[in-house]
């Protein structure tokens, strides 16, 4: 198999183990969604196809494939985000400290970053009671008028 071939299967295989509740570790070097070249612009588009999937889940196991990408411990999404707020936490903090300048700003984003780090483990809990007892069935026009009337 080619090596793109091979790339594109090994990112699909991934995202099918991913989806179906695994948590899986791919290497960078076989993930068609990270691209040395352009990292911002793959993390983008990882989260424009979560979005995707999740507009066309027709069931909670679906869904639940998802929010495991987003929360799972080691390889989801916000885990991460909780890693690099905390990295930036500390280095900003450690300078301020170092040139004696109050570091209100820095603990604040220590604050927020802690206060973001338990919706991993509070989305698993979603995800795992949404594919323990499924809801009710229904209507295409309930969704909408439930939504509408939340709003008002």
């Amino acid at each position: 198999m080619a090596v793109d071939e091979q790339r594109t299967g090994a990112t699909a295989a991934a995202l099918a183990l991913l989806q179906a509740g695994y948590s899986v570790h791919l290497d960078p070097d076989l993930n068609t969604l990270s691209a040395t070249d352009g990292d911002r612009q793959a993390a983008h588009r990882y989260l424009h196809q979560l979005a995707e999937q999740a507009r066309d889940a027709e069931d909670d196991r679906e869904v639940a494939g998802i929010l495991t990408q987003i929360a799972a411990p080691y390889d989801g999404l916000l885990p991460h985000l909780v890693a690099t707020l905390n990295a930036i936490w500390v280095s900003w903090a450690e300078r301020l400290d170092a040139a004696e300048v109050d570091p209100d700003l820095a603990d604040q984003l220590r604050n927020t970053t802690w206060g973001l780090s338990s919706y991993p483990s509070q989305i698993e809990r979603i995800r795992n009671q949404a594919t323990s007892a499924p809801l009710p069935p229904s209507s295409p026009t309930a969704l909408p008028q439930q939504m509408s009337a939340r709003r008002r």
